[in-house]
C-alpha cells in the first residue's frame, strides 16, 4: 500500500509540472499583458530592425518604411508593448538631420517608420533605434544620393 501511494503521488507531481501544460506553477507557456509580456516568450528586452533604411535621395521620403520591432529573450515580438521607439543618427558623416516622424508608438510590438527623411547626401548613414531600457538596435549602413 504504501508503494502504491508514492507512486500516485509521483505521477500526480509529474502531472503538475508537465512543460506543456500552464498550471500556473511556473507559468511555463503563460503570457503577460500591459507594457511587456505579451506574445509566446516574455517582456521584450530588446529591439531589432526588421526592415532597414533604404538608399534614397536626400530630402525625399524614403522607399518603403522603416520597421522596429520590440523582441523577448528568445526573438518573439512582445505583442503587449506599446511604448514610444525612436530613432536617431548612430553615424552621421556629414552632420544630416534626420526628418520625419522619428518617434512612433509600437503597436503589438512593432513601431513603423514611414516618412523618414535625411537632408544631405552622403554614405555611411547608420541609424539606432531606442525605447525605454530596451537593448538599442543598429541599422545596416545606407546611403544618401545628391
Amino acid at each position: 500500500m504504501r508503494r502504491a501511494a508514492i507512486g500516485i503521488l509521483l505521477l500526480a507531481a509529474a502531472a503538475a509540472c508537465e512543460p506543456t501544460v500552464n498550471n500556473g506553477i511556473f507559468d511555463i507557456g503563460g503570457s503577460g499583458g500591459g507594457g511587456g509580456g505579451g506574445g509566446s516568450g516574455g517582456a521584450a528586452t530588446h529591439l531589432v530592425f526588421t526592415a532597414q533604411p533604404q538608399n534614397t535621395q536626400a530630402t525625399a521620403a524614403m522607399a518603403g518604411s522603416v520597421v522596429v520591432q520590440a523582441e523577448d529573450g528568445v526573438g518573439a515580438v512582445d505583442t503587449g508593448y506599446a511604448e514610444i521607439v525612436t530613432l536617431t543618427f548612430s553615424a552621421n558623416p556629414d552632420g544630416a538631420t534626420l526628418g520625419g516622424n522619428v518617434s512612433v508608438n509600437a503597436i503589438n510590438g512593432v513601431a513603423t517608420f514611414s516618412n523618414l527623411t535625411i537632408d544631405k547626401a552622403d554614405t555611411g548613414y547608420v541609424l539606432l533605434a531606442t525605447s525605454g531600457a530596451l537593448t538599442t538596435a543598429v541599422s545596416a549602413k545606407f546611403t544618401i544620393t545628391p
